[in-house]
């Protein structure tokens, strides 16, 4: 084995020890909440879509006198920080190469928001009951 080889071999296991440190302590962040909910609102934010990897918010806000209330449901991809992900190909004549994929912040997304109101009989059958002011119920 040449010192160039060596070199390069010694160099990409320094590559896959750092990338797994990075791997390691870079969990992903996530946000639980869309939009700051107002003054006074119920929240509730529950897994949503394929996998899970969505949310779903839904913030009520306080009850009027005829017993309806405002409602907003929020579908968001939460912002994340993707792990740093290396690999090492290694030719048949003894050189390698290392290329390293992720470790970009990506930003929250919206995917749809709604503001509707609603009566105590209009709930729709996949959402709670109102939600009284400063809940904040993550599930």
């Amino acid at each position: 084995m040449t010192t160039t080889t060596r070199m390069r071999r010694v160099a990409g296991g320094a590559v896959l020890a750092a990338a797994s440190a990075l791997i390691a302590l870079g969990a992903p962040a996530i946000s639980h909440a869309d939009a700051t909910p107002g003054p006074g609102m119920g929240c509730e934010t529950i897994h949503w879509g394929f996998l899970g990897n969505d949310r779903r918010q839904i913030c009520d806000g306080p009850k009027q006198s005829d017993g309806t209330w405002q409602r907003t449901r929020t579908v968001y991809t939460p912002a994340s920080n993707p792990p740093l992900t290396c690999s090492t190909y290694t030719y048949s004549w003894g050189s390698s190469t290392t290329t390293c994929r992720g470790g970009s912040p990506l930003p929250q997304v919206t995917q749809a928001q709604d503001t509707y109101p609603v009566a105590p009989d209009t709930v729709l059958p996949d959402e709670p009951g109102w939600l009284p002011p400063f809940t904040d119920n993550i599930l």
